[in-house]
């Protein structure tokens, strides 16, 4: 069973993600690295200040979207 931490984490990326869906559109088209992308956002998520869960993510996404990522 997913421990309650995991679980808030998983949710806001799920939220997030469904209200930016033009966000990362390289990744979605590619489950194995959306599924990779999605377990790092969380981590960022863990080790960062709860009250920035969006700055986070959308920073995260933006690195994710730049030049040095994209295929």
């Amino acid at each position: 069973m997913e421990n309650p931490e995991n679980k808030r984490v998983r949710t806001l990326v799920n939220h997030w993600l469904q209200a930016h869906p033009n966000r990362i559109r390289n990744r979605r088209q590619r489950p194995e690295m959306f599924q990779g992308w999605k377990l790092a956002a969380m981590r960022y998520l863990r080790q960062g200040n709860p009250h920035d869960t969006n700055a986070i993510l959308t920073w995260f996404a933006t690195q994710a979207e730049g030049s040095a990522m994209e295929d």
